[in-house]
This record gives structure tokens, sequence and C-alpha cells, in this order.
């Protein structure tokens, strides 16, 4: 059986976890990590209900890491068979996007240990993993053959993890700031850092999103100029980015120039992650050079 009729046998069988070519060790490899990021989210969750928080949130930890060890070995297997990193077609950027979150996850709790953000972050990676389950993969134009699009990609989607992680300090921080000022706080507050150790979080990954976010355009720009029809520059995805990026620059500068930290920075970080998903999905549907159907 050829590599076409495989691929069109899987198809009939109906939804599935992705694994772009189908094999057998690449399928194994996703649906592994898959279920080592469910059973992490499920021990997360129950260290928050459970009095034993500490040894289900440390098999959370291990869960995750596992998840990621076999997320991480899909990528590299995937992009061995296929000649070129798997980053071309939306299914490939939602498994690429939940790599990058699970990563900024690790990042995120061996400098600061905040219990809570896997109850936030680890949803959002299975999502995006059971996603690929309802998208079909697409053929790779050719414009998408140049090397410049995985600086591009890759930066913009550590800039999205980086920027998710400081959505959810944001709330965090929020929530904090209210049950601080509450005479009966909730339980989940007993969870939380100081404002300050969120705050820290907060500002070291707004930054360094915004330099991945920086570059990732600047390789856009480069990749465009190279190999795209005169007008990118008018594309809906390259508008909405542009705008997104303009939202962090404001922020940064505000928190520099006039001291902008606690709620003010917090509200406007969430409308900057609000527009990071628009960017990341809505703006493809309103067609333009970043449309591959």
């Amino acid at each position: 059986m050829n590599p076409t009729e495989i691929h069109a046998t899987n198809d009939t069988i109906g939804p599935q976890l992705y694994c772009y070519n189908r094999r057998p060790v690449g399928i194994l490899l996703f649906n592994s990590a898959f279920g080592f990021y469910v059973l992490g989210l499920l021990h997360s969750v129950a260290a928050f209900v459970s009095k034993q928080n500490k040894i289900f949130h440390r098999i959370a930890i291990v869960s995750v890491g596992a998840g990621f060890v076999l997320h991480s070995a899909f990528l590299i297997y995937s992009a061995v068979e296929k000649g070129s990193l798997p980053l071309t077609d939306l299914r490939e950027a939602l498994t690429f996007f939940a790599w990058t979150v699970s990563l900024c996850f690790f990042i995120s709790h061996l400098r600061y240990r905040i219990k809570p953000l896997g109850l936030f972050l680890l949803p959002l990676v299975t999502v995006l993993m059971l996603g690929t389950i309802f998208i079909k993969s697409s053929p790779v134009p050719e414009i998408l053959s140049s090397s410049w699009i995985y600086w591009h990609t890759i930066c913009l989607f550590l800039a999205y993890g980086m920027f998710f992680i400081t959505f959810i300090a944001s709330l965090l921080y929020l929530f904090q700031e209210r049950e601080l000022k509450s005479k009966k706080p909730k339980t989940f507050y007993y969870w939380l850092p100081s404002l300050v150790l969120l705050d820290d979080l907060f500002y070291k990954f707004l930054i360094s999103g915004f330099c991945f976010m920086t570059l990732g355009l600047l390789a856009g720009v480069i990749w465009a100029e190279q190999d795209w029809v005169k007008g990118w520059q008018s594309d809906p995805k390259v508008i909405a980015a542009l705008v997104t990026w303009g939202i962090y620059l404001a922020l940064i500068y505000l928190r520099l120039t006039a001291g902008w930290r606690g709620k003010r920075a917090a509200l406007i970080s969430m409308i900057g992650f609000l527009s990071v998903l628009f960017t990341f999905l809505g703006a493809r549907y309103l067609g333009g050079l970043h449309y591959f159907p």
C-alpha cells in the first residue's frame, strides 16, 4: 500500500488524534503525550480540591514533564519524516503552539513555582491538541518553502505562549488584589503567591514575549519581501499582528515611563492577548496572503 492509499484509508476511519503522516510511531508519540497532559491536568485539579495537594501537584508536574518529552519527540520525528519542520498548516500550528505553551509552563514553574498556573495552562494545551481532530491537513503551498517561515513561525509561537503566561498572571493578580481587600477570602486565595511575585512573572514574560514577537515579525518581513507578491502590507493578519505588537509596546512603554503596574497593566495585557487570539485564529478567515485552504 503506497502512502497515498494509507492517507486515504485513515481519512475514512473518522476523527482521530493528529499525526501528519499517520505512521504508528508518530501516532503513539502524539497520543501518549496527549494522555500525559490530560493526566497532569486531572492531578492539577485534584491538587486544588484535595487536602493532599502536594502529592497531586508533584504527580501533575511529572506527568506534564513526560508529556512534554513525548511531545518534543513527536515534533522531531515529524520533522525528520517530513523533511521540514511541521509548521505549515493550521493542524501543525495548533500542535506546535501546544508545545510552546507547555514549554512556557515549565519555564515559569522552574522559576516561580506558582501552583495555579497548571490549572490554566494545561487546559489550553489539551484543547489545542484535541482541536487537531477536527481540522484536516492541507497541501503545503510553494510560498511556504522559504526557510524564513520557520524563524517567523517559531518566534511568534514562543511569543504567543509567553503572552498567555502574562494573561494568566494578570487574571491571578486581579483576583489576588480583590481577595486581599475581602474580609472572607476564597480558598483559591491561599494558593496564590504575592502580588510582587505575580508582577515579576508578568513583566519577565511580557518583555521576553515582546522580543520574540519582534524577531518573528522581522523574519516575516524578510520572508515576504523575498517570496510574496506586492501588497503583503495590507494583509489582514499582518495588520492584526502589528496591532497586537503595538498594544504590548504601549504596555511596556507605559510601565517604564508612567509606572503603570497592577490593575491597569493587567487589563491592557488581557486586551493584548485577545488581540493575539484574533491574530492567530480570527484573521485567517478574512482572507489575504495568510489564508491557505
